[in-house]
């Protein structure tokens, strides 16, 4: 196996390892700072650099059809079109493609110098175990959050959710579900180690409060069971987990009130949305129960990205480009920056995988911005990586 240097083994996989861990779990410290963004030059951006320059100094910096992730790197081409198609109509945030680029350097490293499987699960349990603890501190109030913005004491944060060592609850949520379903591809792990990284994962997703991502959890682990213990005809399989999805719906309204905070008043997000869709209106505030204001936040926001996308069949059909920074929605920065043609395109790309994974960032990806979080983009691509190394070691 290749690894970042060429002499002693266990000193190149000690590098490795390292570097691995700190881009996951090292806190999201700006280090150079830029003019007019709360997000500067951090310590995983300059990671990322030496990667780079290492995979042209060693001549292997190439692309290959068969890659991982290649069709991520034709989606970058497909959005730089898009932009630059945009540009015509609106102004554009060109600063999104150096985090693209970012990816698509990890995905050319994954790819050319194999990273050991053994050094990522260590790395995964790593994060889950100091997160956990970090968790538990905040909670207790003696231990603030580092973020961009620098070390906030316990008593100044601007979330009272505990975020751990991520940059959001929503990032340190997402990443703890696609680490847990990672987890489970290790075969090789006791049974007492799987319960307790499992229930960690789960712990982490509760902490946060982020009722969207421990639904999407749920319905995917739902559909990972019926995968791997059921044997159906593909219309009875798909009839019964609708039927399953269903009464987990129900039964989280009804019964699951205080748990989830989930009541009744959520039933006005579907003429909200269908507002939104249709007549590009945005909710009033005054007419809205206090628990529908994000939701109603993120319409008012992503009502400025639709329009721009409607402006005309050009922007239809190849998108508006990067309008915004934050989309607040993964799955309406595809369709509104990309167009029509992109988000198929990204469809198609998506066919394969797993149905438990697809059903997660598809629900959770509604209403977060998956794609600008470096660390659920890194924690994918260890999923999708070891899936992939497994199953050719199986075929071979």
């Amino acid at each position: 196996m290749n690894n970042l240097y060429k002499k002693n083994y266990s000193y190149n996989q000690l590098i490795e390892f390292f570097i691995l861990s700190v881009l996951l779990i090292f806190p999201k410290l700006n280090i150079i700072d830029i003019a007019n963004y709360h997000q500067g030059i951090r310590i995983e951006d300059l990671i990322i650099i030496y990667i780079a320059f290492f995979l042209i100094l060693s001549k292997s910096f190439e692309i290959k059809k068969n890659d991982l992730g290649f069709n991520f790197i034709v989606y970058f081409f497909i959005l730089l079109i898009s932009i630059i198609h945009g540009s015509f109509y609106f102004g554009q945030k060109w600063v999104i493609l150096p985090r693209y680029l970012e990816y698509i350097v990890l995905l050319i490293y994954f790819n050319r110098h194999n990273p050991d499987l053994n050094s990522i699960f260590t790395i995964l349990r790593l994060y889950l175990i100091l997160n956990f603890f970090v968790v538990i501190l905040q909670g207790l109030g003696l231990f603030g959050e580092i973020s961009s913005l620098g070390y906030e004491s316990p008593a100044n944060l601007s979330d009272d959710r505990p975020i751990g060592l991520s940059g959001g609850p929503w990032e340190l949520s997402n990443c703890s579900a696609i680490i847990f379903f990672t987890l489970l591809l290790d075969k090789k792990q006791s049974l007492t180690s799987k319960y307790i990284y499992s229930i960690i994962a789960i712990y982490l997703m509760f902490a946060t409060q982020s009722r969207t991502i421990v639904i999407s959890f749920f319905l995917a682990f739902a559909l990972y069971i019926y995968i791997k213990n059921v044997k159906f005809n593909k219309v009875y399989f798909f009839l019964i987990f609708f039927i399953t999805a269903i009464i987990c719906f129900l039964m989280i309204i009804n019964f699951a009130n205080n748990f989830l905070l989930f009541d009744q008043v959520y039933f006005q997000l579907i003429p909200m949305l269908q507002d939104f869709i249709f007549y590009q209106e945005k909710p009033s505030l005054d007419q809205l129960d206090g628990k529908l204001w994000s939701m109603a936040y993120r319409i008012d926001h992503w009502l400025v990205m639709y329009n721009n996308f409607l402006l005309n069949p050009f922007t239809i059909i190849f998108g508006s480009g990067s309008t915004a920074m934050y989309y607040e929605s993964a799955i309406f920065r595809i369709l509104f920056g990309a167009g029509i043609f992109g988000f198929l395109f990204v469809l198609f790309a998506v066919r394969n995988f797993p149905l438990h994974i697809l059903v997660l960032l598809l629900i959770t990806g509604l209403t977060l911005d998956l794609l600008l979080s470096f660390k659920i983009f890194l924690t994918l691509l260890f999923y999708f990586y070891i899936s992939t190394r497994l199953e050719n070691d199986t075929r071979n």
